[in-house]
C-alpha cells in the first residue's frame, strides 16, 4: 500500500531559518522546493522536530515526480 502520510525530520529539511521554524516557511518549502501540488495536501503540522504531511486520498499521484521524491526525503 502507497503512503498518504509523511514525517520528515525538521533537521533534514533544507531550510536557512533561526529558532523558529514556522508554518509558512514549512509550507512554502513542500510546495516549491519539494513540489508537492497544493491540491494534493490534506494538511501540514509541525512537531517538536519534525514535519507531518498528510496528502489527500481522492488523487492519483504515486507515479508523480514529486511523490517519489517525497518518499525519499520522508
Amino acid at each position: 500500500m502507497k503512503t498518504r502520510e509523511f514525517t520528515i525530520q525538521t533537521d533534514s529539511l533544507e531550510l536557512d531559518y533561526d529558532y523558529n521554524l514556522n508554518m509558512n516557511l514549512v509550507e512554502e518549502y513542500v510546495i516549491e522546493d519539494l513540489e508537492v501540488p497544493e491540491d494534493c495536501i490534506e494538511s501540514l503540522k509541525i512537531y517538536n522536530k519534525h514535519v507531518n504531511i498528510k496528502l489527500s486520498s481522492d488523487k492519483k499521484y504515486f507515479n508523480d515526480d514529486w511523490y517519489v521524491n517525497l518518499q525519499r526525503v520522508g
